[in-house]
């Protein structure tokens, strides 16, 4: 049996029964295969999507992500949107902000033209980041609202002096 790339297999006589190769994309701890969402090479998808599971983008997307998980583009997959997941690993290339809970990479392959804010936030050596980042220790995320203005931190740092 010969796997092709999509996933599909062809049955070929006398050749080995191979196992199906894992995708590149490691999913959550304990998530199986069946647990992400897919837009496949070649699909062209507009709109916005909300998903609970891992979402891996193969093909192109436009207009927003959200996913209670993670979302992983592929070095086909294109975005142009603001993605809000909990993790994002970017191998490909994605124009727009980006939100992620817990951390988010960008492959040497990926390219991110948009602002981040996350906590962890991977750059490997050849990626592409066009962008501002605004990371924060998460756990306790501060608010806007909730920064001190800055004549209140000069009159406490008076008062300490």
């Amino acid at each position: 049996m010969v796997l092709h790339p999509a996933g599909w297999r062809r049955l070929v006589l006398g050749s080995p029964v191979q196992k199906a190769t894992p995708s590149p994309f490691p999913g959550e701890a304990g998530a199986s295969e069946a647990d992400v969402a897919r837009i496949e090479p070649g699909v062209e998808m507009n709109g916005r999507l909300v998903v609970e599971q891992s979402l891996c983008i193969e093909g192109e997307f436009r207009g927003e992500l959200e996913s209670a998980s993670s979302v992983f583009v592929s070095e086909t997959g294109a975005v142009e949107a603001p993605i809000r997941a909990r993790t994002v690993e970017i191998r490909g290339a994605v124009v727009g902000d980006v939100v992620a809970s817990r951390e988010v990479v960008i492959h040497a392959t990926g390219r991110l033209h948009g602002d981040v804010e996350t906590p962890s936030l991977v750059v490997v050596r050849g990626a592409t980041f066009n962008g501002r980042t605004r990371m924060y220790r998460p756990e306790r995320s501060v608010q806007a609202s909730a920064l001190p203005d800055r004549h209140s931190v000069a009159s406490l740092l008076e008062s300490q002096a």
